[in-house]
């Protein structure tokens, strides 16, 4: 009997360029565990050991470094657990407030009609694509004036539909078929039973992946916090001005620790919603 070859066979080229990313991603993905790992003995090492030995494994497995952590690391009178409220709050309340609004301001110019509804998606581009270097001295002084800087209230500043993720659920709402509201209005839904309880919660997985995206962001970033929130400061701020102590007090022990918890919350993030933030994302049930 004859054998018959399947049609969906890969040419050569296309193989080898598969295998080249793949060892690509490989190399970069071991790259991001070895830090890990290197920062895992780095901790239960005793500061002498990691200045004389960088390398090597510790002599004694310090287990007591991450008790310690929480009572030596300090920063402008905040300890670890005031910092990670801190980090809480500006990265789980900003990336919250940014996408409710993003997400609610998508679907009102790409469903309903008004005055100027058209050059809403044209309006973004150009917001997202004008420079705003050098801005920051303005920005800051906005800010002060407003009371905003060194304050919990910091997070509405995030409160804005002019955002990239506007042009994702501009996307998601646009493909999005009418007959789901439809639907809802012949059941006497009005406007905004309509948005809350048939196309917000279709929006769950794009809007999850998002702010999760967002949430990792904010959580790692210490430029920001650094400069509008001194008095405040989250973990990632607190581990750059920890590290600044180096120079007088050599607990680098500590330091590797904390970097070491900190990675902890994003990592488990990642694991739980690898899937969300790696696949495609189905753009709606019904086709319009």
């Amino acid at each position: 009997m004859k054998r018959i070859k399947p049609l969906n066979r890969k040419p050569l080229s296309e193989k080898i360029l598969y295998n080249c990313i793949s060892v690509l991603f490989a190399v970069v993905a071991f790259s991001y565990i070895y830090i890990l790992v290197w920062t895992f003995i780095s901790s239960m090492k005793t500061h002498t050991e990691i200045v004389m030995n960088p390398f090597s494994l510790p002599e004694e497995w310090h287990w007591e470094h991450f008790v310690e952590m929480f009572s030596v690391f300090k920063v402008n009178g905040h300890g670890f657990f005031s910092m990670l409220f801190n980090s809480i709050w500006f990265s789980v309340g900003g990336a919250l407030l940014m996408h409710l609004t993003s997400v609610s301001f998508a679907y009102v110019s790409t469903k309903y009609t008004f005055p100027g509804s058209r050059w809403v998606y044209t309006i973004v581009l150009i917001m997202m694509t004008l420079p705003v270097y050098g801005s920051q001295g303005a920005m800051y002084r906005l800010l002060r004036t407003l009371g905003l800087v060194d304050s919990y209230l910091h997070i509405v500043i995030s409160i804005s539909g002019f955002t990239s993720a506007y042009l994702y659920y501009h996307a998601f709402f646009k493909n999005l078929s009418w007959s789901y509201a439809e639907a809802a209005m012949m059941d006497g839904a009005n406007d905004f039973q309509i948005f809350f309880r048939v196309m917000l919660p279709q929006s769950k997985p794009i809007f999850t992946a998002l702010f999760l995206t967002t949430w990792l962001t904010a959580w790692n970033n210490y430029e920001s916090p650094l400069v509008y929130l001194p008095n405040l400061p989250t973990l990632p701020v607190g581990i750059y001005q920890f590290d600044r102590m180096m120079m007088f007090e050599a607990r680098l022990d500590i330091l590797f620790a904390a970097c070491l918890v900190v990675s902890i919350p994003a990592l488990i993030i990642f694991i739980i919603f690898n899937k969300t933030l790696t696949t495609s994302l189905s753009i709606g049930g019904i086709k319009g």
